[in-house]
């Protein structure tokens, strides 16, 4: 359960969901070892988590939250969340 902002630097607790903004990911992972390529078949089920995060009033006024595959959790400036995530569905 979400009881926090995720802006590491705001203390504000959730205390009504008409504030602020809720942020759902669903995360894929799958454990493959340097050597998995010249292996036969891939049998490994993917773990499946879904998290969720939200930010304060205060700080979704001026901040997103973009999931980077390698980074993981960034807080961004609200003008640039849409420039990040388009870069990472570009590649």
């Amino acid at each position: 359960m979400v009881t926090n902002c995720a802006n590491p630097g705001c203390k504000s607790t959730l205390r009504s969901f008409a504030e602020g903004r809720f942020f759902h990911f669903d995360i894929v992972s799958v454990s493959v070892s340097a050597g998995d390529a010249s292996t036969g078949g891939f049998d490994e089920q993917p773990q499946r988590q879904n998290i969720d995060y939200w930010l304060c009033g205060d700080c979704s006024a001026s901040l997103s939250l973009v999931l980077e595959p390698v980074r993981g959790l960034k807080l961004v400036p609200l003008g640039n969340a849409s420039a990040v995530s388009k870069s990472l569905t570009a590649d």
